[in-house]
């Protein structure tokens, strides 16, 4: 196993990549920097090449890994070995652009630089949820993915055949986590944002939050309609280049227009000689958390993409999304059964905690009715987490009502749905509020890494293996189509602890 660093903040290199030199297969670093190569390339003494947006790419021989610890490699960042005055004069040779324009043309070239005809890849794909320092859920697939190119619709028309399908016991199963998302219900939402997931999975839902490539459709807040909505929903500004394998690229930073409650920045690279997108990073942090934690990790989602360049055009090396997401669980205060007393005229409530007197003791926060009439109550009696509510006798209705519901029988839980018991405002001595939700934020990953390109002219299988993008990947019913030349590729499973 490696790990890449900054050589100079020590901080992880997130997302970059790394493949096997002279060779398109490979992996990305994990969110701390981690990756894993298979042995097989280490006993026929490959080389790694490692690259990243703004850091000089990087040889490193597998012969340097050991089995039994982490090689740490340091990534130096091309930034501090740019000759100032060379820079200068290579922009004082042409007419400056503004950051704008720069933008306007990257999309007006999006149709020249993406390809127009059927092209396939095959990649690594996972999905993982993260709940305080333990990675949950992870699941892991290999794709080959059918594009029909930038022409066509990417929902309707890609095709994906997953080769292999994994849920890695090695981590925890939180079925909570695993919950579809609900925004009705509530029970499971990304707060303050929407991402829509038209119905897909989830390699769906990340597909589709790439706005390149889906960039005449909607694709998420702010970004909407990339090809039309980003330069209008956005003030952009010029950075200092960047270099990527010896390449000059523009660097712009962006920030969203009238953003109120949220705090969207960005980072977009465009090569500069024919405005190819190399690069896509987007953020969308909550502002009010912000002022309200001194935790930085406020972050709503991001999502990041790069592009490599190859026969002319530009294709898909890699798609990163992560996103915050909040679970409801079950009120940690419930009324856990009522019964009927006769002897007592009296309903006893029993509670799954004992109840705090103040609230509890406060006669108008029961409020009972039979057959949609109210129940006047004269008193109540309370002990730990029972309450012993006693009916008005001296009223004629109550009394009436009373009588009707004695039918029932001594002793009977009350389990009648024209007897209604409407409890507001109680507490239990935690102060937990009666029948409210209590909620927990997570962290949900999607990642996909192209390990292979195919440029050949292509055919689409006929063979009906194809992933049904409504239902979950790992899905017991998913076609899964084994193939010979599996052991080509691999999957790079994250530790299981982050303090690993």
């Amino acid at each position: 196993m490696g790990k890449l660093i900054d050589s100079i903040t020590r901080e992880p290199v997130v997302f970059a990549t790394v493949r096997i030199k002279d060779k398109a297969l490979g992996v990305i670093s994990n969110a701390d920097g981690s990756f894993k190569i298979p042995k097989r390339f280490k006993i026929s003494g490959e080389l790694l090449e490692i690259s990243s947006m703004g850091y000089d790419t990087k040889t490193v021989s597998l012969s340097n890994f050991k089995y039994d610890s982490i090689e740490l490699i340091k990534m130096k960042s091309s930034l501090f070995e740019l000759d100032e005055v060379v820079v200068r004069e290579k922009r004082a040779r042409k007419q400056e652009l503004t950051a704008s324009q720069i933008i306007e043309r990257s999309i007006e070239k999006l149709s020249e630089n993406l390809p127009e005809n059927p092209y396939s890849y095959i990649g690594y794909y996972r999905d993982y949820q993260f709940n305080n320092t333990i990675y949950t859920n992870l699941n892991e697939s290999l794709f080959e993915v059918y594009d029909q190119g930038f022409r066509s619709s990417d929902y309707k028309a890609s095709k994906f055949i997953i080769l292999e399908s994994i849920n890695n016991t090695d981590f925890p199963i939180d079925t909570i986590g695993r919950r579809p998302y609900d925004y009705k219900g509530r029970t499971k939402t990304i707060p303050n944002a929407f991402l829509d997931s038209y119905g897909g999975n989830e390699y769906t839902i990340l597909r589709i939050h790439n706005p390149i490539r889906n960039y005449k459709i909607n694709s998420f807040s702010f970004i909407n309609r990339f090809e039309i909505d980003f330069t209008r929903n956005h003030i952009f500004n010029k950075e200092d280049d960047v270099i990527v394998d010896g390449n000059f690229l523009h660097h712009i930073s962006f920030k969203a227009v009238d953003s109120y409650a949220l705090d969207v920045k960005g980072h977009i690279y465009v090569t500069k000689d024919n405005f190819a997108i190399q690069g896509l990073e987007y953020a969308v942090y909550d502002k009010v958390m912000n002022e309200r934690s001194t935790n930085k990790d406020r972050l709503l989602f991001k999502t990041k993409v790069e592009y490599v360049e190859e026969s002319g055009k530009m294709y898909l090396s890699y798609h990163s999304m992560e996103n915050i997401f909040t679970v409801a669980h079950q009120p940690k205060l419930q009324l856990e059964q009522v019964t009927l007393k006769l002897n007592r005229n009296s309903f006893v409530l029993k509670f799954n905690n004992a109840l705090e007197d103040k609230s509890a003791l406060r006669k108008s926060n029961y409020n009972v009715t039979f057959n949609g009439k109210k129940l006047r109550l004269k008193g109540l009696v309370l002990i730990e987490d029972v309450v012993e509510l006693f009916p008005d006798l001296n009223n004629k209705n109550t009394l009436a009502m009373l009588q009707k519901i004695k039918l029932t029988g001594e002793g009977i839980k009350i389990n009648n749905k024209t007897l209604n018991f409407n409890l507001r405002n109680l507490k239990d001595i935690d102060g937990n509020l009666i029948n409210e939700n209590w909620y927990e934020n997570r962290k949900q990953f999607r990642e996909f890494f192209v390990q292979k390109l195919k440029l050949e002219k292509l055919s689409l299988p006929n063979d009906n293996l194809f992933m049904d993008k409504g239902k979950p990947i790992f899905n017991e019913f998913q076609p899964i189509k084994k193939d010979d030349s599996l052991n080509e590729y691999w999957m790079n499973s994250p530790l299981p602890n982050v303090e690993n």
